[in-house]
Formats: structure tokens, C-alpha cells, sequence
């Protein structure tokens, strides 16, 4: 959260931060102490929009993220209901197409590594969980060993149609391997994943 908050004082008159966690907030004022017209709250957008809104710009980054989706819903509504009309939202979301992509990488992976076809996808491709549940139905993919909503590029385009937002833009934030793979192989290159940058209007 605090890394964009240099940028963000400096360009708005007023700035709120706000997250779920009270260690973080409580580590974002310290590394921002500095900043002028700057406030925190501890707010879990589950249950309300932060206070004082609405505001003419926000930004959210990977916070739509839960696999529960009536949660997810309500976390939808809050950050719109927090937004002044005509404002401007900007989200980072988690890429559904680049975590399949990243597992058919795996795949080349074990290939190269002379496994068989077979077990070349059982170790690429996860299909239950240890209990034998399903997954990445509805996108929910385990990222860091938490089951976390993913996006499809048409997926964010008709869910932010379904609660009247104007699409902008979507665009990808590219990161290397190694935000995927321990030590991955020099050979794997481009194309890198990614996560979608979305620029919404109200």
C-alpha cells in the first residue's frame, strides 16, 4: 500500500489510506510519516466503504481478490459506492489467463526435464486440492498457498458493465519468472506474466 503514496499526496489534495490489516497501516505511517494530507483507516471493504467518501479517484490493488463471491460482490459495491460520479478508479487484478499460462510454462518445464506426458501434466496442472475439492472453478486459483480470485480480460470488461462503470483501459503489469517460479531456467523468457491494470470511470 505505502508505495504508492508519494504519488498519490502529491497529486490530490486529500489522500485516504485504507486497509483491512492494522499492521499494515501501522507500517505505512511509519514509512510515510512525512506526507502531508495524508490519512489512514483500518477499513474491510466486506462490510462498509471507508468513511468520508465518496472520493474522485481510487485505487485498489489486488483487493477484489476473495473466493468468497458474495463477499466479493459486496466489495465490488463498496469501492463504487466510495467513488465520486464521473471519478475515476484504477484496479490491479490477478490474470486468470496468465496463471493457466504460467502452469503450461511448468508443463515445458517438466518436458524439457524429460518427464512423461502424463506426469508432465499432473505436477503442471493442479485439478483438486488435497481434500480432492475442484479448483480454479470461478478462477479461483491458490496464489501463495491462499485461494485467490483470478480475471479474465472479458470477465472484468462485463463485470464492470454490470455495475455501470465506463472501461477505460486494461492493460498488462508484467513481472519476471521468478515472481512464479523458484530458480526458473534461463531459457524462460518472453513472453513474461502478468497482472491486469484496469482504468474505470463511474
Amino acid at each position: 500500500m505505502g508505495k504508492f503514496l508519494p504519488s498519490l499526496t502529491e497529486n490530490f489534495a486529500e489522500t485516504l489510506a485504507c486497509d483491512y490489516s492494522e499492521a499494515m497501516i501501522k507500517s505505512a505511517k511509519f514509512y510515510n510519516k512525512g506526507l502531508k494530507c495524508l490519512n489512514f483507516e483500518t477499513c474491510n471493504l466486506e462490510d462498509n466503504p471507508p468513511k468520508g467518501h465518496p472520493y474522485d479517484f481510487g485505487l485498489c490493488v489486488n483487493v477484489v481478490i476473495t473466493q468468497n463471491i458474495n463477499k466479493r460482490e459486496q466489495i465490488w459495491k463498496n469501492i463504487i459506492q466510495s467513488i465520486n460520479e464521473n471519478g475515476h478508479l484504477i484496479l490491479v487484478l490477478p490474470s486468470l489467463e496468465s496463471a493457466l499460462y504460467s502452469k503450461s510454462r511448468l508443463v515445458e518445464w517438466n518436458i524439457r526435464n524429460g518427464l512423461h506426458a502424463k506426469e508432465c501434466l499432473k505436477k503442471g496442472f493442479e485439478t483438486s486440492d488435497k481434500k480432492g475439492k475442484k479448483i480454479a472453478r470461478g478462477g479461483i486459483i491458490k496464489c501463495g498457498g491462499i485461494p485467490t480470485k483470478h480475471y479474465l480480460k472479458e470477465e472484468i470488461i462485463s463485470t464492470t458493465n454490470r455495475f455501470n462503470l465506463k472501461t477505460i483501459s486494461i492493460q498488462r503489469i508484467e513481472y519476471s519468472w521468478d515472481t512464479e517460479f523458484i530458480k526458473p531456467p534461463r531459457w524462460m523468457k518472453d513472453p513474461l506474466p502478468w497482472d491486469w491494470l484496469v482504468l474505470l470511470q463511474k
